[in-house]
Order: C-alpha cells, then sequence, then structure tokens
C-alpha cells in the first residue's frame, strides 16, 4: 500500500520529520473524525456512557473513545530519494482512508518536497487517540 501524502491536507492530523530523516511520524484522521465537531461528538458520547456506566449495564473494560486518527511511523531508517512518481501506483488520502480498516504494515508513504522531488517512508501503523 502506497500512499501520496499532501502534507498541508486537514486529513492530516500532524507529522514530524527528524531532522536527520531517521524517524517520521504521520498522523491521519479516519474520515468520519476529520471535523473537530464529530470528534467532539464522540466525546460527549463517550462521557456520557462513562457518567451512567454503573446503570447502564456496560462492561468498563470495554469503554473507550474511538480512535480518531492512524499514525505511521518510521524508526530509525532514511526515506528513499525519487525523482518522479513515473511508474508508481499509489493512492490519494482519500482512497487511504476508506481502507484504513484494510490497511497492513508496511505502508509506504510519500511526499513531496519543495525542489519537486519526493521521500518514501516505509512506516508502520499505531493507532491513535486524538
Amino acid at each position: 500500500m502506497i500512499l501520496l501524502l499532501d502534507l498541508k491536507s486537514k486529513a492530516v492530523r500532524e507529522y514530524n520529520i527528524h531532522k536527520d530523516t531517521m524517524s517520521a511520524r504521520f498522523s491521519i484522521y479516519i474520515k468520519e473524525y476529520e471535523s473537530k465537531k464529530e470528534r467532539d461528538k464522540a466525546i460527549k458520547i463517550y462521557n456520557e456512557r462513562v457518567k451512567n456506566i454503573k446503570t447502564s449495564g456496560e462492561n468498563p473494560s470495554e469503554l473507550r473513545l474511538p480512535d480518531f486518527s492512524v499514525g505511521l511511523y518510521v524508526f530509525d531508517k532514511k526515506p528513499e530519494k525519487l525523482k518522479s512518481l513515473k511508474g508508481i501506483k499509489f493512492m490519494t488520502i482519500n482512497q487511504f482512508q476508506d481502507s484504513i480498516n484494510f490497511a497492513r504494515d508496511p505502508i509506504y508513504i510519500i511526499h513531496k518536497l519543495k525542489d519537486g522531488t519526493y521521500l518514501k517512508w516505509k512506516t508502520n501503523t499505531i493507532d491513535i487517540v486524538d
């Protein structure tokens, strides 16, 4: 799975690339939680469920906030520098969000640099709660 990522997309929660490019972190919102309004709504529902846990009969260990985003991490591995995207089959951020539940490690992220070249990262996923 190769994702072409626009780092300025509203679907990108945050990203951090270390100066030596040996490590990086990309966090991408799950589609239904891109808006703050939807995240706040989920938090409100969660807090209401917690408040009523004694009377609802819910198992407290099963009660948790939904994952708002997915984290993609690179540890101690430099990215590959690409001159172009010719011959690379990639997906858009929207296609990735639609397939998050089916994503398997590794996921490759490609993003464009100011000089017109690209960096290709081999990442591993970690769920993040916002």
